[in-house]
């Protein structure tokens, strides 16, 4: 059995010519990355795990008749990408009322992210789940609702210093994972993106 020690041995040709290491490589590495990524989409974890394997499934059983045009590994997210927009729309379906879940889906069709987009938002929900969540609540409050720390004291019954400490405790840590400010930047977009 060949052994895949780095992501550039996986290629599409070992994969497509049926070769059995390299699929079962290429699914151990990339499986729980892509349910993370999918149930970011779908919500439910359920939901995610069921359009991976598909996605998957799919790969193997179709493999002499795919033609992947960019990476093995943009053509994995791609694939979840339209496997999750086929679940919402579904959802979307059986909820006509929501108007929230279509707007989501009209942007999602929209938007095609590229690998190193998804690597990014992943980086910015890493650094969002890795705040306490007191600290991650005023973060969001003050950056993606704008209001005063007077305004998230009186909302919350702390004072504005306890505010204030949880601000700089939130922006210490996130610093952590952007480089430079204007990553920072757009990391505060994504956030009022997701909390729309």
């Amino acid at each position: 059995m060949d052994d895949y020690t780095d992501w550039d041995d996986i290629n599409s040709e070992d994969v497509l010519e049926g070769n059995t290491a390299a699929f079962e490589e290429l699914f151990k590495r990339n499986y729980q990355t892509l349910c993370n990524y999918c149930q970011g989409i779908v919500a439910e974890h359920d939901k995610a795990e069921d359009i991976v394997q598909d996605v998957f499934v799919y790969l193997w059983n179709n493999r002499s008749c795919i033609d992947i045009k960019v990476s093995l590994k943009h053509y994995l997210y791609s694939s979840v990408r339209h496997g999750a927009l086929k679940v919402l729309k579904r959802q979307l379906m059986e909820q006509r009322h929501s108007p929230l879940l279509a707007e989501f889906i009209a942007n999602l069709q929209q938007t095609e992210y590229t690998e190193e987009e998804v690597i990014e938002i992943e980086k910015m929900k890493k650094a969002l789940a890795s705040l306490p969540q007191q600290c991650r609540n005023i973060f969001l409050m003050s950056c993606v609702d704008e209001k005063s720390y007077k305004q998230i004291a009186e909302e919350l019954n702390i004072s504005v210093n306890t505010v204030k400490t949880h601000i700089t405790k939130a922006y210490r840590i996130i610093r952590c994972y952007f480089k430079n400010t204007s990553q920072l930047l757009v990391f505060i977009a994504y956030c009022r993106k997701i909390q729309k």
